[in-house]
């Protein structure tokens, strides 16, 4: 469990570590904090004075008094500026730097341990786990050490005149700003774990289901699937308020706090006056500034959602940066890939442990397509995985020509692979863009005398821009998707090309066509994976993968 694994005296200091760099700009937020604060309870008290000088001399305050104010109200305005400049600052900032460092940890886990990372996870992490950290750089740290100035001035300052009225005050804001929010925190913890859950569960059936909308449709199973996100939706908004029910229970406790201690302050500053102890300008000053006192503890009181969700949001990201890499050293494959060999290789994944392959051996040699077929979970797609070393095994060898597979750089062995999958993924980039993918060494010509033979050409020039036009998922059909992703494995001229389930999801023409293209375009070992057995027809040799064994069959 997370929560055992980071604990939130490890959570915190670990944050503050990673944000160092932003601790001065968090002080400074502070300190204009703290200066605001003090400009909040000068005004009124200073008003307070004037009015009693007024009265003893019956005169009105001159004008270099009321120009005091104005500068007052204008320090204020300056202040809170401050304030809220160096919070956005650091909000931005720390933002930016856990984006950062998410998607430097995405890029260096791909491809194997991402594939098997949940897409919703993925999404709310990047989104709302982010921000929630942000959150409690900007919005927790800078209030905590706010309020904990601030009470040490109040205390100090109203035990200058009455060491009582200044406990009275220590109590009210204990109350406010630790008592109350520690007993809330408690009423939170399970409520928040629970909508965490909820979330990440709700967010991946969304986009699963967005991937596969034209299967619903054409299924019919659109209407079931809505009805399913719906009651998962309720259960989230349902948890949603049953957080708002407990903050705001919170915040009627908190005013409550609040109202019982100008009552009681107010009793006990009268009474001192009635017994001489304190004038009464004096008594109406500390009560003034007593009562324009509460708001950093007011925001304080309104932490624990915050803090809560960060400290969730903190230990997700940490268990994902924590995340084990694949060793990215060893040599370089020079030649051309021929022939892979698995000898006796085992496989299991960390996750659950449920081994896919114990002892498999199997050859494979360049020579025509290669079809692999077998149920669903038999380990198809794992198989062509382990050969492109998306993931390592735990025993056994596997051979590239006569190289051991665990020898090579995996990013520059992967260099040696094209691999197509089920869905294709278009990229929100150009036309360009999405088939070169960064390389600056393919020329236009090439590309349209390419999408010429994947008869592609037309409907590129068609496009607003042509190659430069953006374009989405929603721009192409299934079919001219997945010849984009065909003219993009074609551009690679690598020496295997291995397709997961291409055809799945078009209609027989479009099949046809795509697989007429693979016969035609593709050079070197050729891996085509499917259930279909029009697909499996264009196969030149055919192996089942069943019960962690794969065996030649009949093509």
């Amino acid at each position: 469990m997370d929560k055992e694994r980071y604990p939130t005296r490890v959570v915190i200091p670990r944050l503050i570590k990673i944000m160092s760099h932003l601790i001065p700009y968090i002080g400074l937020a502070v300190l204009f904090a703290v200066m605001g604060f003090v400009t909040t309870v000068v005004i009124p008290v200073f008003l307070v004075q004037l009015a009693g000088h007024a009265l003893k001399r019956g005169q009105a305050p001159s004008g270099i008094f009321l120009g005091f104010l104005v500068i007052l109200g204008l320090l204020r305005g300056a202040f809170r500026y401050g304030e809220h400049y160096f919070g956005h600052y650091v909000a931005f900032h720390s933002l930016a730097a856990f984006r950062k460092m998410m998607f430097a940890k995405l890029r260096a886990l791909a491809p194997g341990k991402l594939d098997r990372q949940d897409s919703g996870v993925l999404l709310k992490m990047i989104g709302e786990d982010i921000e929630a950290l942000e959150i409690f750089f900007a919005h927790t740290l800078a209030p905590i050490s706010t309020g904990i100035l601030v009470a040490v001035l109040m205390f100090v300052s109203l035990a200058w005149y009455r060491w009582e009225l200044a406990l009275l005050a220590l109590v009210a804001y204990v109350l406010l700003a630790l008592v109350l929010p520690n007993q809330f925190a408690r009423r939170l913890t399970p409520i928040l774990q629970a909508q965490n859950q909820e979330r990440k569960a709700y967010v991946a059936s969304f986009l699963q289901g967005l991937k596969a909308v034209k299967d619903l449709l054409q299924f019919q199973q659109m209407e079931r699937y809505t009805a399913a996100l719906q009651v998962q939706s309720q259960q989230v908004n349902a948890r949603e308020r049953q957080v708002a029910q407990t903050n705001f229970m919170q915040q009627a406790y908190s005013f409550a706090v609040i109202g019982l201690g100008i009552t009681v302050f107010a009793w006990r500053t009268l009474a001192l006056v009635n017994m001489g102890d304190l004038s009464v300008f004096t008594g109406l000053s500390l009560l003034v500034a007593f009562t324009s006192s509460f708001a950093p503890f007011l925001e304080l009181s309104r932490l624990p959602l915050g803090f809560k969700r960060a400290m969730n949001a903190g230990r997700n990201i940490f268990a994902l940066l924590d995340e084990p890499e694949m060793e990215k050293t060893g040599g370089v494959l020079q030649e051309t890939i021929e022939r892979i060999q698995l000898q006796d290789v085992e496989f299991a994944y960390a996750d659950d442990g449920k081994r896919i392959y114990d002892g498999l051996s199997v050859d494979f040699i360049q020579g025509g397509i290669v079809g692999i077929v077998g149920p669903s979970g038999a380990g198809k797609s794992t198989l062509m995985k382990l050969v492109m070393r998306w993931y390592d095994w735990q025993a056994g060898t596997i051979h590239l020509n006569q190289r051991n597979s665990n020898t090579l750089h995996p990013s520059l062995l992967q260099a040696h692979f094209a691999y197509v999958p089920q869905v294709p993924q278009i990229f929100r980039q150009t036309i360009r863009e999405n088939l070169v993918l960064g390389r600056r060494d393919i020329s236009d010509e090439e590309i349209l005398a390419l999408a010429e033979k994947c008869q592609m050409k037309e409907r590129i020039l068609e496009a607003e821009a042509g190659l430069d036009t953006v374009v989405d998922m929603t721009s192409f059909s299934a079919g001219e998707a997945q010849r984009l992703e065909l003219m993009r494995a074609l551009l690679k001229q690598a020496d295997c090309y291995i397709f997961d389930e291409p055809t799945s999801n078009l209609d027989s023409l479009n099949e046809a066509l795509f697989l007429q293209l693979i016969k035609q375009e593709c050079r070197g070992l050729v891996f085509l994976i499917s259930h279909r057995a029009s697909t499996m027809a264009c196969a030149d040799q055919i192996y089942r993968v069943d019960k962690g064994l794969v065996m030649r069959g009949e093509s």
